[in-house]
C-alpha cells in the first residue's frame, strides 16, 4: 500500500513539473517524462507517493490513499503501475454519489474507496504502449481494467462503469510508472 501511495505521489510531482491539467489536455493523451527530475537527482527518482504529494492536481488522490491506508504500499520498493486520477475526477465521483469529497473519505465509504484505489494499481511496471496493446491490465483489486482507443484517445476502465481517458503517460518513479487519468475508475462491485 505504501508503494501505491508512493507511486501516486511520484506521478503528482512529475505532472506538475511537466504538464498542466487543462480542459484541452483531458481530450488528448500527452507524454510526460522525468528528465528534469533526473537532472536534479540522477540516481534517485522520487517514489510514486512523492510524485503525488508534490502535485496539487493529486491532492484528493493523496487524501484517499492515506484514508485507505495504502500509502505504505505505494511507498515501498515493490514495482507498480499506477493510474492516477486528477482532482476533478474525484470531485466528479463524489458528485455522482451525491457526496462531497469530505463525506466520501469517511468510515461508511472506506471499503468503497479502498476497492476503487486498488483498481488503479497494477503490479509491475507497464509502459503506455504495453498497456494499450494488451487490451487489459490486472489490478490489485483482482479484477481486470480494460484498455481501448476511442475517438483517438487511449482509455482504461470497464463496460459496466465506464472508461477514463489516459491524459499523461510513462511518468517514471523509483518504484514504478504512473499514467494520469481524467476519471476515477470504478471496478465492477458485487
Amino acid at each position: 500500500m505504501k508503494k501505491t501511495l508512493f507511486f501516486i505521489v511520484t506521478i503528482s510531482m512529475l505532472s506538475i513539473t511537466f504538464f498542466g491539467c487543462s480542459d484541452e489536455s483531458l481530450n488528448n493523451p500527452i507524454s510526460v517524462n522525468s528528465s528534469e527530475l533526473l537532472q536534479k537527482n540522477p540516481n534517485n527518482l522520487p517514489t510514486i507517493v512523492e510524485i503525488a504529494v508534490s502535485d496539487t492536481n493529486f491532492s484528493y488522490l493523496v487524501a484517499a490513499v492515506q484514508f485507505a491506508n495504502l500509502d505504505d504500499v505505494l511507498n515501498s520498493n515493490r514495482q507498480f503501475t499506477v493510474f492516477a486520477p486528477v482532482n476533478q475526477a474525484f470531485l466528479d465521483l463524489a458528485a455522482s454519489l451525491n457526496l462531497t469529497i469530505e463525506e466520501l473519505l469517511t468510515e461508511p465509504y472506506r471499503d468503497l474507496v479502498t476497492s476503487v484505489l486498488l483498481y488503479h494499481v497494477s503490479p509491475g511496471q507497464k509502459k503506455s504502449q504495453n498497456v494499450i496493446k494488451s487490451g487489459r491490465v490486472n489490478t490489485l483489486f483482482q479484477q481486470f481494467a480494460f484498455t481501448r482507443i476511442e475517438n483517438g484517445s487511449a482509455q482504461i476502465g470497464n463496460d459496466t462503469n465506464g472508461y477514463a481517458n489516459i491524459i499523461a503517460v510513462d511518468i517514471r518513479a523509483s518504484n514504478g510508472i504512473v499514467h494520469v487519468l481524467d476519471k476515477v475508475l470504478v471496478p465492477v462491485l458485487q
